[in-house]
């Protein structure tokens, strides 16, 4: 017994008194690590697929996809919509638009400086002001006239603004003379730059002797062979056909009319549905991984007869089975099997595509469609104010603190024992070695 350790002694015995305890926490921990590694797999899963989905329904992207084709390169860029109808389209482009621009000869940096007062800048029935006090010169007056914005650029709603300031002003020097150049940022014969001098005080006639450059003109055509001429003051014909965006590039010869032609894109179509089917099928995956009812911890999800979790497969088939835009998916060739997992009858999309191919769009991207309904199907799940994540998120936290409590505890209870226990065997050996010291005196 003199030889006795008191140290690891006590430390064992320490073990023993809280060994019930620790393995409770060991075991409450394991639990804890697998349902927060469960749910961040979760929620990086709903995330994905919501953002998958939500990139099939945006204002520039459809799940329906149709192609444009042209009989000439070289004249327009076309770019079709899922709104966009079928049908062929005959144009003859006899002019393009083009932007104003002016020269002012004889401006220079001396009758910038002389001049004063206030100068309005008119364009197409908007105006914007530079006080010609303190500008010394045409430098001074390009940056006065670059730095102000009509009132249709400051509105980015407005179909004029383009982000941009309605006039730009910029300097050329040709044989060493430098040169003050106004441009519109808009083409048109509508957008003419005007120079109202009235409220200046000196320096009126500065900007008489301006000089065209290049004409503002609209862009002009017919349709087949209608004699009726259109003209636009853009070169963007975006309200020509509904969902055809075209923008002119060139003008075609006379008799050799640009023909564009709107189809379905039948392959880019299936292959967007198939990215869907893909997004739902792998979430899904994910979910019935996590609520697997094995019976070791191998097999046995995380989430394993979690009811809240379960539900969310059984609300994403309910709505896939739902009806939007008056069709089902079956319409389209797409069933589940007996595990919930999506697939793709190729030759039944085909042929509803060719019957009628807004369906898809409808079904799929329409106001009520079925994207929209399952976003929001998820938002009760990811949304970070109410969301089932969130509130399972601080339940488990809730949890990790709980654990955390009773480990100090635990580590309480192992000090004090340890202590005690200290105590006891130091005191013991300290007996003991007194013992071996009288005995080995009679020997």
């Amino acid at each position: 017994m003199s030889d006795i350790d008191p140290s690891t002694t006590a430390s064992q015995l320490a073990s023993l008194d809280i060994l019930a305890m620790q393995n409770s926490i060991t075991t409450q921990k394991k639990t804890l690590e697998a349902q927060t590694k469960a749910l961040a797999s979760l929620r990086t899963s709903l995330t994905t697929f919501r953002s998958a989905i939500k990139a099939l329904n945006t204002s520039s992207a459809s799940v329906l996809k149709n192609l444009a084709t042209m009989n000439q390169e070289g004249i327009a860029t076309i770019t079709a919509s899922a709104s966009a109808r079928k049908g062929t389209y005959s144009l003859n482009v006899t002019q393009l638009a083009s932007a104003q621009q002016k020269g002012f000869e004889g401006l220079d940096d001396d009758a910038i400086k002389n001049a004063s007062g206030t100068l309005k800048i008119n364009l197409n029935g908007e105006s914007i002001e530079v006080e010609m006090d303190g500008l010394n010169s045409l430098a001074d007056f390009a940056e006065a006239i670059n730095k102000t914005d009509f009132p249709s650029a400051e509105d980015a709603s407005s179909s004029d603004a383009s982000g941009q300031n309605g006039i730009t002003a910029s300097l050329m020097r040709i044989d060493g003379k430098v040169s003050l150049i106004l441009n519109s940022d808009q083409s048109g014969s509508k957008y003419d730059i005007e120079m109202d001098t009235s409220g200046m005080t000196s320096g009126q006639n500065i900007f008489d002797n301006e000089e065209i450059i290049t004409a503002g003109k609209d862009a002009l055509f017919t349709l087949g062979d209608s004699p009726n001429e259109y003209s636009s003051s853009s070169n963007t014909l975006d309200d020509l056909v509904d969902g055809v965006s075209i923008k002119l590039t060139s003008t075609t010869e006379k008799g050799k009319p640009l023909v564009i032609s709107i189809d379905t894109d039948t392959g880019e179509t299936q292959n967007q549905i198939q990215a869907f089917l893909d997004a739902y099928n792998t979430l899904r995956d994910t979910i019935n991984g996590l609520t697997a009812s094995g019976s070791n911890a191998d097999t046995r999800g995380a989430f394993a007869g979690d009811a809240s979790i379960s539900s969310l497969t059984s609300e994403l088939g309910n709505i896939l089975r739902g009806t939007f835009g008056e069709q089902n998916m079956s319409k389209f060739g797409i069933a589940a099997d007996k595990d919930g997992k999506l697939s793709l009858d190729s030759d039944v999309l085909e042929k509803q595509l060719k019957n009628d191919p807004q369906t898809v769009a409808q079904f799929f991207n329409g106001n009520d469609g079925l994207i929209k309904a399952m976003d929001k199907s998820l938002d009760k799940y990811l949304s970070t104010s109410s969301g089932l994540l969130k509130g399972r998120q601080e339940t488990l936290d809730r949890q990790q603190t709980d654990i955390d409590n009773k480990t100090e505890k635990m580590n309480t209870r192992y000090d004090t024992a340890y202590n005690r226990y200290l105590k006891q065997f130091t005191q013991l050996q300290k007996i003991m070695t007194q013992m071996n010291n009288t005995m080995s005196m009679f020997s």
